[in-house]
């Protein structure tokens, strides 16, 4: 009697090939992301904010935010032309040349000509990179960038209702030996913004006509309704969902925005924290927990400037710390896209600090006491409990999504 059971059927090389490329273009793609920031810098004067929408080909285009001092901050973009698993292997390339030649120059032309150089012989020859860099002195203001044949940029000068593009004589990098770069410059006011992106985001407004959609994308900004980069994209992402709803969004989506921040926008700020315009309050953003120690740490550092006590220091550092995190998870419920705003203030007397977060607000007075014997097992209120415990005073603002300590110097005026 035969057997019923049949063989399986032999893999062919066919087969094999295609699983093994599939498994090297997720690996790719896996690699990709882990290139990606997870965080910005966070200065005051500025607010920063970046977009990256993955396509379903794995491309090349990736950016990056790093502050180089307290009065230097530097932003880059490019762009792998093509795709696949080259791409992402040269933009890995390119990511680990930036990154070794921005902390040791200071001029985005000598950058791109060090990075040309070290780019020569691995760039293919039906590919190559294009991109933009700049360097922004955070007291005067001026930006200096030289571009790469990459799409260009755009300053918005939201008063003026005008847009600047960002061009400069260039080559693609990795092609030409001895390519020529030039630095150009610009002072950026209250309230420009800069717009950094990869020529993917067109497709957000036309998938077809690249044309049209920037010229669609510029008349959107130039309306200058969005309040924030945050705002803006917030409707780019919209966009996208729809796009990869219909199986067109192809490539990835890659942006940064850099808004200078108005004095009226600050005081703004400044009234939502809970203090009053005048006071001299020292404002950051975050959106990640990796950012708490970064953020925690000026405060920390103007106390002991001020002479405030080691213990003092110790309960505040705990104390910013509980309210971050919760910010950020319960808050905004680990929704990296929104941020925390927080503000502080150390004067001789007290140390004032205020968090607010983008989530929907809660009702202080209905987190449960976590001493009661009812709660001891409870997660909930064990936070708060320790703020309230290491704080002189505690408001929080009517929706509940704001903060205000007041930790005084010598005790509990």
């Amino acid at each position: 009697m035969k057997s019923s059971t049949k063989a399986a059927p032999k893999a062919t090389a066919d087969t094999v090939s295609t699983q093994s490329m599939d498994e090297l273009l997720e690996l790719s793609r896996k690699t990709k992301l882990t290139l990606v920031p997870k965080s910005l810098p966070r200065t005051q004067g500025i607010e920063v904010a970046s977009l990256f929408l993955p396509g379903e080909a794995v491309g090349g285009n990736l950016y990056d935010v790093i502050q180089i001092s307290e009065d230097l901050i530097a932003f880059y973009i490019f762009n792998v032309s093509s795709l696949g698993v080259t791409s992402a292997l040269l933009s890995s390339l390119a990511k680990v040349s930036f990154l070794k030649n921005i902390h040791s120059l200071t001029s985005p032309k000598a950058i791109l000509e060090r990075i040309n150089d070290e780019l020569l012989g691995t760039v293919c020859s039906n590919f190559f990179i294009t991109a933009f860099i700049a360097f922004l002195d955070l007291h005067s203001n001026k930006l200096i960038y030289c571009n790469a044949g990459h799409t260009l940029p755009i300053i918005f000068k939201r008063k003026e209702k005008e847009l600047i593009p960002l061009k400069t004589p260039g080559v693609f990098l990795g092609v030409y030996k001895n390519a020529e770069f030039e630095n150009d410059s610009i002072y950026l006011f209250p309230d420009d913004w800069l717009f950094l992106f990869t020529e993917g985001i067109y497709h957000l407004f036309n998938t077809e006509d690249q044309e049209a959609a920037r010229k669609q994308l510029e008349g959107i900004i130039t309306k200058g309704k969005y309040k924030s980069p945050s705002d803006f994209f917030d409707m780019c992402k919209k966009n996208s969902e729809k796009l990869v709803a219909e199986g067109k969004q192809k490539n990835d989506i890659t942006a940064v925005v850099v808004e200078i921040l108005t004095q009226s926008r600050r005081d703004q700020l400044k009234k939502e924290l809970g203090f009053e315009e005048n006071m001299p309050v020292y404002l950051q953003f975050l959106s990640y927990y990796e950012e708490i120690d970064t953020v925690s740490a000026h405060v920390l550092r103007d106390m002991d400037e001020t002479g405030y006590s080691d213990e003092s220091i110790r309960k505040m550092k705990l104390t910013i710390t509980e309210l971050l995190a919760n910010a950020i998870g319960h808050g905004n419920k680990d929704d990296h896209s929104k941020k925390v705003t927080m503000g502080h203030m150390v004067e001789n007397t007290a140390v004032t600090v205020a968090v607010m977060d983008e989530g929907d607000g809660f009702n202080p007075s209905s987190i449960p006491d976590p001493t009661l014997p009812e709660n001891l097992i409870k997660d909930h209120g064990r936070g708060l409990y320790i703020v309230r415990n290491h704080v002189d005073e505690i408001h929080f603002n009517k929706k509940g999504n704001r903060v205000l300590i007041r930790k005084y110097r010598f005790g509990n005026k």
